[in-house]
């Protein structure tokens, strides 16, 4: 099964793009896939269409909008484009809005779509790798998030395994609460009177 990977060159992806509203968040990915050669602008016209014409059914979770459109001429080959919004929008969603996440698909067929929405839905799945996305400082980063090779560098030029903070900037996570330690067995209860005590019992002196 193809992977979202596969579909998504480091070209395609944009990290904190300004948008007013929806539209250009959807216009923002739309040029994306353009400029890799995935779909001509008629298809991003398309994927605006769509959510003027059904409502935001695209926004499928918390935060994130799933841009798309029928397969059409527009579609020249299977892509994807990936962009984090410097602000999150609103798409008009009762309960996952605002969107700060945008990933536009351009597929050449129903199999193509369905293959690439079922790889998305299991990479993001994984809150721990959902996290690491949102955070991620380069489009490099994303990347290696993605293709899940620890040794990748980002653009910045860094490189470290997944969870890395030189990749990710990640906090570091709280270390678990340490286990107790094994307890003694009970001894003998202690006879040895402690000084206070051995001075209050004293005979006072004459």
């Amino acid at each position: 099964m193809v992977s979202v990977s596969d579909l998504l060159p480091v070209e395609a992806i944009r990290l904190d793009v300004a948008a007013e509203d929806w539209r250009a968040a959807i216009g923002a990915a739309g040029e994306l896939l353009v400029a890799t050669g995935s779909s001509t602008d008629a298809y991003t016209a398309e994927m605006i269409r769509t959510v003027v014409d059904s409502g935001p059914y695209i926004v499928v979770a918390p935060g994130f909008a799933f841009a798309h459109a029928r397969p059409s001429p527009a579609v020249l080959r299977t892509g994807m484009a990936w962009v984090r919004l410097a602000r999150p929008v609103e798409f008009g969603h009762e309960t996952n809005d605002p969107v700060g996440l945008v990933v536009a698909l351009a597929a050449e067929d129903a199999s193509a779509h369905t293959e690439a929405m079922a790889s998305l839905a299991r990479l993001l799945a994984d809150p721990e790798t959902t996290e690491a996305l949102r955070v991620a400082p380069t489009p490099g980063a994303v990347r290696a998030i993605l293709v899940g090779e620890s040794g990748e560098s980002g653009e910045s030029g860094e490189s470290g395994s997944r969870g890395s903070p030189g990749l990710l900037r990640r906090p570091e996570p709280e270390p678990p609460p340490p286990r107790p330690w094994p307890q003694p067995p009970p001894g003998p209860p202690c006879t040895r009177s402690s000084p206070s005590a051995a001075t209050a019992s004293a005979p006072a002196s004459s």
